[in-house]
Protein backbone atom coordinates (compact mmCIF):
# COMPACT_ATOMS: atom_id res chain seq x y z
CA UNK A 1 0.00 0.00 0.00
CA UNK A 2 2.82 2.37 0.93
CA UNK A 3 4.54 1.65 -2.37
CA UNK A 4 1.35 2.39 -4.27
CA UNK A 5 0.91 5.69 -2.41
CA UNK A 6 4.49 6.68 -3.21
CA UNK A 7 3.94 5.83 -6.89
CA UNK A 8 0.78 7.99 -7.06
CA UNK A 9 2.56 10.81 -5.25
CA UNK A 10 5.43 10.68 -7.71
CA UNK A 11 3.01 10.70 -10.66
CA UNK A 12 1.07 13.64 -9.23
CA UNK A 13 4.29 15.57 -8.63
CA UNK A 14 5.35 14.92 -12.21
CA UNK A 15 1.98 16.10 -13.54
CA UNK A 16 2.06 19.27 -11.44
CA UNK A 17 5.60 19.87 -12.54
CA UNK A 18 4.61 19.63 -16.20
CA UNK A 19 1.55 21.84 -15.67
CA UNK A 20 3.65 24.52 -14.02
CA UNK A 21 6.65 24.47 -16.35
CA UNK A 22 7.69 27.76 -17.94
CA UNK A 23 9.08 28.42 -21.43
CA UNK A 24 12.80 29.05 -21.39
CA UNK A 25 12.40 32.60 -22.72
CA UNK A 26 9.82 33.56 -20.08
CA UNK A 27 9.74 34.17 -16.37
CA UNK A 28 6.81 32.63 -14.49
CA UNK A 29 5.78 33.56 -10.96
CA UNK A 30 2.52 32.35 -9.45
CA UNK A 31 -0.11 33.25 -12.08
CA UNK A 32 2.04 35.60 -14.19
CA UNK A 33 4.12 34.72 -17.27
CA UNK A 34 6.43 37.50 -18.40
CA UNK A 35 7.80 36.99 -21.92
CA UNK A 36 8.53 40.61 -22.85
CA UNK A 37 11.52 41.82 -24.90
CA UNK A 38 12.66 38.29 -25.84
CA UNK A 39 12.81 38.57 -29.64
CA UNK A 40 10.13 35.86 -29.86
CA UNK A 41 8.84 35.03 -33.34
CA UNK A 42 5.89 32.96 -32.09
CA UNK A 43 3.82 32.47 -28.96
CA UNK A 44 5.97 30.01 -26.99
CA UNK A 45 4.66 26.55 -26.14
CA UNK A 46 4.53 25.27 -22.57
CA UNK A 47 3.02 28.27 -20.81
CA UNK A 48 1.55 27.03 -17.48
CA UNK A 49 -2.17 26.41 -17.64
CA UNK A 50 -2.83 28.33 -14.42
CA UNK A 51 -1.44 31.60 -15.79
CA UNK A 52 -3.83 34.56 -15.59
CA UNK A 53 -1.55 37.34 -16.82
CA UNK A 54 0.43 36.66 -19.99
CA UNK A 55 2.74 39.35 -21.33
CA UNK A 56 4.23 38.96 -24.80
CA UNK A 57 4.81 42.66 -25.34
CA UNK A 58 7.69 43.95 -27.51
CA UNK A 59 8.62 40.82 -29.43
CA UNK A 60 8.71 40.02 -33.16
CA UNK A 61 5.59 37.88 -33.43
CA UNK A 62 3.97 38.19 -36.88
CA UNK A 63 1.21 35.56 -36.68
CA UNK A 64 -1.19 34.44 -33.97
CA UNK A 65 -2.33 30.86 -34.63
CA UNK A 66 -5.67 29.38 -33.70
CA UNK A 67 -4.06 26.95 -31.21
CA UNK A 68 -1.74 29.43 -29.48
CA UNK A 69 -3.92 29.93 -26.39
CA UNK A 70 -6.02 26.75 -26.12
CA UNK A 71 -4.08 25.59 -23.04
CA UNK A 72 -4.15 28.88 -21.13
CA UNK A 73 -7.88 29.55 -20.91
CA UNK A 74 -7.61 31.04 -17.41
CA UNK A 75 -5.82 34.11 -18.76
CA UNK A 76 -7.57 37.35 -17.78
CA UNK A 77 -4.98 39.80 -19.14
CA UNK A 78 -3.17 39.31 -22.45
CA UNK A 79 -0.55 41.86 -23.53
CA UNK A 80 0.63 41.68 -27.15
CA UNK A 81 1.45 45.30 -27.95
CA UNK A 82 4.50 46.34 -29.97
CA UNK A 83 4.93 43.18 -31.98
CA UNK A 84 4.75 42.80 -35.76
CA UNK A 85 1.44 40.92 -35.90
CA UNK A 86 -0.16 41.03 -39.34
CA UNK A 87 -2.56 38.08 -39.11
CA UNK A 88 -4.72 36.65 -36.34
CA UNK A 89 -6.25 33.35 -37.37
CA UNK A 90 -9.97 32.91 -36.83
CA UNK A 91 -10.65 31.26 -33.47
CA UNK A 92 -7.37 32.35 -31.85
CA UNK A 93 -8.98 34.51 -29.16
CA UNK A 94 -12.27 32.63 -28.78
CA UNK A 95 -11.04 30.13 -26.09
CA UNK A 96 -10.05 32.97 -23.73
CA UNK A 97 -13.49 33.28 -22.17
CA UNK A 98 -12.09 34.74 -18.93
CA UNK A 99 -10.25 37.53 -20.70
CA UNK A 100 -10.78 41.01 -19.25
CA UNK A 101 -7.90 42.99 -20.75
CA UNK A 102 -6.54 42.62 -24.28
CA UNK A 103 -3.84 44.84 -25.76
CA UNK A 104 -2.97 44.34 -29.42
CA UNK A 105 -1.94 47.93 -30.08
CA UNK A 106 1.03 48.97 -32.21
CA UNK A 107 1.08 46.02 -34.57
CA UNK A 108 0.40 45.64 -38.29
CA UNK A 109 -3.02 43.96 -38.16
CA UNK A 110 -5.11 44.43 -41.30
CA UNK A 111 -8.00 42.04 -40.67
CA UNK A 112 -9.23 41.44 -37.12
CA UNK A 113 -11.23 38.26 -36.18
CA UNK A 114 -14.24 40.17 -34.84
CA UNK A 115 -16.24 36.95 -34.50
CA UNK A 116 -13.89 35.79 -31.72
CA UNK A 117 -15.20 38.57 -29.47
CA UNK A 118 -18.61 36.90 -29.24
CA UNK A 119 -17.40 34.57 -26.46
CA UNK A 120 -15.32 37.19 -24.62
CA UNK A 121 -18.19 38.49 -22.51
CA UNK A 122 -15.92 39.41 -19.56
CA UNK A 123 -13.84 41.88 -21.57
CA UNK A 124 -13.38 45.24 -19.86
CA UNK A 125 -10.55 46.81 -21.87
CA UNK A 126 -9.77 46.34 -25.56
CA UNK A 127 -6.85 48.11 -27.24
CA UNK A 128 -6.27 47.58 -30.94
CA UNK A 129 -5.00 51.07 -31.74
CA UNK A 130 -2.12 51.79 -34.10
CA UNK A 131 -2.83 49.05 -36.61
CA UNK A 132 -3.96 48.84 -40.25
CA UNK A 133 -7.51 47.57 -39.68
CA UNK A 134 -9.95 48.73 -42.36
CA UNK A 135 -13.26 47.08 -41.46
CA UNK A 136 -15.41 47.39 -38.32
CA UNK A 137 -18.66 45.35 -38.40
CA UNK A 138 -21.71 46.90 -36.77
CA UNK A 139 -22.08 43.92 -34.41
CA UNK A 140 -18.37 43.67 -33.46
CA UNK A 141 -18.99 44.61 -29.81
CA UNK A 142 -22.54 43.29 -29.43
CA UNK A 143 -21.60 40.81 -26.63
CA UNK A 144 -19.14 43.01 -24.74
CA UNK A 145 -21.58 44.31 -22.12
CA UNK A 146 -18.76 44.72 -19.56
CA UNK A 147 -16.45 46.73 -21.81
CA UNK A 148 -15.40 50.02 -20.21
CA UNK A 149 -12.45 51.16 -22.34
CA UNK A 150 -12.16 50.81 -26.12
CA UNK A 151 -9.25 52.14 -28.16
CA UNK A 152 -9.45 51.78 -31.93
CA UNK A 153 -7.65 54.99 -32.85
CA UNK A 154 -4.92 55.18 -35.49
CA UNK A 155 -6.36 52.57 -37.83
CA UNK A 156 -7.80 52.73 -41.35
CA UNK A 157 -11.52 52.91 -40.57
CA UNK A 158 -13.38 54.97 -43.17
CA UNK A 159 -16.70 54.86 -41.36
CA UNK A 160 -18.44 53.52 -38.26
CA UNK A 161 -22.00 52.29 -38.61
CA UNK A 162 -24.73 53.68 -36.42
CA UNK A 163 -25.41 51.29 -33.54
CA UNK A 164 -21.84 49.96 -33.31
CA UNK A 165 -21.48 51.14 -29.71
CA UNK A 166 -25.08 50.59 -28.56
CA UNK A 167 -24.33 47.44 -26.53
CA UNK A 168 -21.50 49.09 -24.57
CA UNK A 169 -23.64 50.30 -21.68
CA UNK A 170 -20.68 50.50 -19.24
CA UNK A 171 -18.19 52.14 -21.59
CA UNK A 172 -16.69 55.35 -20.25
CA UNK A 173 -13.56 55.71 -22.38
CA UNK A 174 -13.44 55.69 -26.19
CA UNK A 175 -10.63 56.55 -28.59
CA UNK A 176 -11.44 56.71 -32.32
CA UNK A 177 -9.19 59.55 -33.43
CA UNK A 178 -6.74 59.46 -36.35
CA UNK A 179 -8.88 57.35 -38.65
CA UNK A 180 -9.46 58.49 -42.27
CA UNK A 181 -13.21 59.04 -41.92
CA UNK A 182 -15.42 59.75 -44.92
CA UNK A 183 -17.77 62.47 -43.68
CA UNK A 184 -20.89 61.49 -45.57
CA UNK A 185 -24.53 60.93 -44.72
CA UNK A 186 -23.55 57.61 -43.16
CA UNK A 187 -21.43 59.33 -40.51
CA UNK A 188 -23.80 62.11 -39.47
CA UNK A 189 -24.97 60.02 -36.53
CA UNK A 190 -21.43 60.07 -35.06
CA UNK A 191 -21.43 63.87 -35.04
CA UNK A 192 -24.68 63.91 -33.08
CA UNK A 193 -23.58 61.06 -30.79
CA UNK A 194 -20.36 62.86 -29.82
CA UNK A 195 -22.38 66.01 -29.09
CA UNK A 196 -24.61 64.09 -26.67
CA UNK A 197 -21.56 63.48 -24.47
CA UNK A 198 -22.85 60.29 -22.84
CA UNK A 199 -19.44 58.66 -23.34
CA UNK A 200 -16.08 60.40 -23.11
CA UNK A 201 -14.68 60.47 -26.64
CA UNK A 202 -11.05 61.43 -26.24
CA UNK A 203 -9.17 63.86 -28.48
CA UNK A 204 -12.18 64.90 -30.56
CA UNK A 205 -9.95 67.52 -32.20
CA UNK A 206 -8.22 64.59 -33.95
CA UNK A 207 -11.45 62.93 -35.04
CA UNK A 208 -11.45 64.55 -38.47
CA UNK A 209 -12.74 64.09 -41.99
CA UNK A 210 -10.41 62.69 -44.63
CA UNK A 211 -13.01 62.90 -47.41
CA UNK A 212 -14.82 64.29 -49.35
CA UNK A 213 -12.39 66.94 -50.50
CA UNK A 214 -14.59 69.87 -49.43
CA UNK A 215 -14.66 68.55 -45.83
CA UNK A 216 -11.10 67.28 -45.61
CA UNK A 217 -9.62 68.35 -42.27
CA UNK A 218 -12.99 69.30 -40.74
CA UNK A 219 -13.90 67.98 -37.29
CA UNK A 220 -16.41 65.15 -37.37
CA UNK A 221 -18.02 66.69 -34.30
CA UNK A 222 -18.68 69.88 -36.27
CA UNK A 223 -19.36 68.54 -39.76
CA UNK A 224 -22.25 70.41 -41.44
CA UNK A 225 -25.68 68.90 -41.81
CA UNK A 226 -25.79 67.17 -45.18
CA UNK A 227 -28.63 66.82 -47.65
CA UNK A 228 -29.39 63.12 -47.48
CA UNK A 229 -32.24 61.33 -49.24
CA UNK A 230 -32.95 57.65 -49.75
CA UNK A 231 -33.14 56.65 -53.41
CA UNK A 232 -36.21 56.28 -55.54
CA UNK A 233 -36.09 54.40 -58.83
CA UNK A 234 -38.36 53.65 -61.76
CA UNK A 235 -38.20 52.11 -65.23
CA UNK A 236 -39.55 53.77 -68.36
CA UNK A 237 -39.56 52.10 -71.76
CA UNK A 238 -39.80 52.66 -75.52
CA UNK A 239 -42.05 51.44 -77.01
CA UNK A 240 -44.68 51.35 -74.27
CA UNK A 241 -44.82 47.60 -73.59
CA UNK A 242 -48.13 47.95 -71.76
CA UNK A 243 -50.01 48.66 -74.99
CA UNK A 244 -47.52 47.46 -77.63
CA UNK A 245 -46.81 43.88 -78.61
CA UNK A 246 -43.11 43.12 -78.97
CA UNK A 247 -42.15 40.99 -81.93
CA UNK A 248 -38.88 39.31 -82.77
CA UNK A 249 -36.49 41.81 -84.28
CA UNK A 250 -37.96 44.79 -82.44
CA UNK A 251 -35.68 47.10 -80.47
CA UNK A 252 -36.59 47.76 -76.83
CA UNK A 253 -35.17 50.56 -74.70
CA UNK A 254 -35.43 50.46 -70.90
CA UNK A 255 -34.44 53.56 -68.93
CA UNK A 256 -33.58 53.25 -65.23
CA UNK A 257 -34.30 56.62 -63.64
CA UNK A 258 -33.35 57.37 -60.06
CA UNK A 259 -33.08 60.14 -57.51
CA UNK A 260 -31.33 60.30 -54.16
CA UNK A 261 -28.59 62.05 -52.23
CA UNK A 262 -25.80 61.01 -52.47
CA UNK A 263 -26.43 60.00 -56.08
CA UNK A 264 -27.14 56.26 -56.03
CA UNK A 265 -25.23 53.43 -57.64
CA UNK A 266 -27.41 51.58 -60.15
CA UNK A 267 -27.53 47.91 -61.04
CA UNK A 268 -29.46 46.09 -63.76
CA UNK A 269 -30.37 42.47 -62.99
CA UNK A 270 -31.73 40.35 -65.83
CA UNK A 271 -33.31 36.92 -65.41
CA UNK A 272 -34.03 35.22 -68.74
CA UNK A 273 -34.80 31.51 -68.76
CA UNK A 274 -32.09 29.89 -66.66
CA UNK A 275 -29.64 32.75 -67.17
CA UNK A 276 -28.85 35.59 -64.76
CA UNK A 277 -26.96 38.69 -65.90
CA UNK A 278 -26.10 41.85 -64.00
CA UNK A 279 -24.60 45.21 -64.92
CA UNK A 280 -23.22 47.58 -62.27
CA UNK A 281 -23.35 51.32 -62.92
CA UNK A 282 -21.49 53.20 -60.16
CA UNK A 283 -22.51 56.72 -59.25
CA UNK A 284 -18.92 57.82 -59.83
CA UNK A 285 -19.68 57.68 -63.56
CA UNK A 286 -21.09 60.92 -64.93
CA UNK A 287 -24.88 60.79 -64.89
CA UNK A 288 -24.90 62.21 -68.44
CA UNK A 289 -22.39 59.66 -69.65
CA UNK A 290 -23.87 57.71 -72.55
CA UNK A 291 -20.82 55.53 -73.19
CA UNK A 292 -21.82 51.84 -73.43
CA UNK A 293 -20.36 49.11 -71.27
CA UNK A 294 -18.46 46.26 -72.90
CA UNK A 295 -21.00 43.44 -73.37
CA UNK A 296 -19.11 41.31 -75.86
CA UNK A 297 -18.98 38.45 -73.34
CA UNK A 298 -22.74 37.93 -73.81
CA UNK A 299 -22.75 38.41 -77.57
CA UNK A 300 -23.88 42.04 -77.52
CA UNK A 301 -27.46 40.96 -76.84
CA UNK A 302 -27.72 44.09 -74.69
CA UNK A 303 -26.32 47.58 -74.86
CA UNK A 304 -25.94 49.12 -71.40
CA UNK A 305 -25.07 52.77 -70.90
CA UNK A 306 -23.58 54.53 -67.88
CA UNK A 307 -26.64 56.77 -67.58
CA UNK A 308 -28.86 53.79 -66.73
CA UNK A 309 -30.23 52.98 -70.19
CA UNK A 310 -30.45 49.35 -71.31
CA UNK A 311 -31.10 48.56 -74.97
CA UNK A 312 -32.13 45.23 -76.48
CA UNK A 313 -31.22 45.82 -80.18
CA UNK A 314 -33.14 42.81 -81.51
CA UNK A 315 -35.76 41.13 -79.39
CA UNK A 316 -36.06 37.34 -79.41
CA UNK A 317 -37.46 34.67 -77.13
CA UNK A 318 -34.03 34.54 -75.43
CA UNK A 319 -34.69 38.02 -74.02
CA UNK A 320 -38.03 37.07 -72.41
CA UNK A 321 -37.75 37.57 -68.66
CA UNK A 322 -37.62 39.92 -65.71
CA UNK A 323 -35.60 43.15 -65.79
CA UNK A 324 -34.88 44.87 -62.46
CA UNK A 325 -33.01 48.05 -61.72
CA UNK A 326 -31.89 48.83 -58.16
CA UNK A 327 -30.59 52.12 -56.77
CA UNK A 328 -28.43 52.13 -53.63
CA UNK A 329 -26.84 54.90 -51.61
CA UNK A 330 -25.76 55.31 -47.98
CA UNK A 331 -29.31 56.04 -46.86
CA UNK A 332 -31.23 53.18 -48.47
CA UNK A 333 -32.16 51.07 -51.45
CA UNK A 334 -35.04 50.96 -53.96
CA UNK A 335 -35.86 48.46 -56.71
CA UNK A 336 -38.05 48.65 -59.82
CA UNK A 337 -38.88 45.73 -62.14
CA UNK A 338 -40.61 45.06 -65.43
CA UNK A 339 -41.45 41.82 -67.24
CA UNK A 340 -40.62 41.58 -70.94
CA UNK A 341 -42.22 39.05 -73.30
CA UNK A 342 -42.04 38.55 -77.08
CA UNK A 343 -45.40 38.06 -78.78
CA UNK A 344 -44.02 36.24 -81.81
CA UNK A 345 -42.63 37.09 -85.24
CA UNK A 346 -43.80 39.82 -87.58
CA UNK A 347 -42.63 40.44 -91.10
CA UNK A 348 -40.61 43.63 -91.62
CA UNK A 349 -40.40 44.27 -87.86
CA UNK A 350 -38.22 47.36 -87.41
CA UNK A 351 -37.45 49.83 -84.71
CA UNK A 352 -34.95 52.71 -84.85
CA UNK A 353 -34.94 54.30 -81.43
CA UNK A 354 -31.30 53.78 -80.48
CA UNK A 355 -30.68 57.53 -80.59
CA UNK A 356 -33.06 57.89 -77.64
CA UNK A 357 -30.38 56.53 -75.30
CA UNK A 358 -28.84 59.96 -75.23
CA UNK A 359 -32.18 61.80 -75.28
CA UNK A 360 -33.23 63.26 -71.94
CA UNK A 361 -36.90 63.46 -73.00
CA UNK A 362 -38.15 60.06 -71.85
CA UNK A 363 -41.68 58.72 -71.46
CA UNK A 364 -43.31 59.95 -68.28
CA UNK A 365 -44.85 56.64 -67.31
CA UNK A 366 -43.19 54.94 -64.34
CA UNK A 367 -43.67 51.21 -63.84
CA UNK A 368 -42.75 50.89 -60.15
CA UNK A 369 -41.53 53.40 -57.62
CA UNK A 370 -41.61 51.66 -54.24
CA UNK A 371 -40.88 53.40 -50.98
CA UNK A 372 -37.14 53.25 -50.25
CA UNK A 373 -36.02 50.93 -47.48
CA UNK A 374 -33.02 51.60 -45.24
CA UNK A 375 -29.81 49.61 -45.69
Amino acid sequence: MAATYVSWLALWTAIVGIARCCPEACKCTDTVADCTFKQLLNVPAGIPSNIKTLSLTANKITLLKSKDFVNVTQVTSLWLAHNEIVTIEKGTLAPLTNLRNLDLSSNKIVSFPWGDLVSLTSMQMLKISNNEIVSLPKDAFANLKELKSLRINNNKFRTIEQGTFDALILMSHLQIYNNPFICSCKLEWLRDWIAEGKILVQETDSVICDAPEQLKGALVAKMPKLECAAPTVGITYQPNIENTELYEGFMLILNCESKGMPRPDLKWEISTGNQYIEFNLPASANEKNVQPLDTKNIGNRFLVFQNGTLVIPRMSKKEDGNYSCSAVNEVGKAVSSVKVAVAGTQKHATNSMLDATADKSRPARMVVNPAPRPL
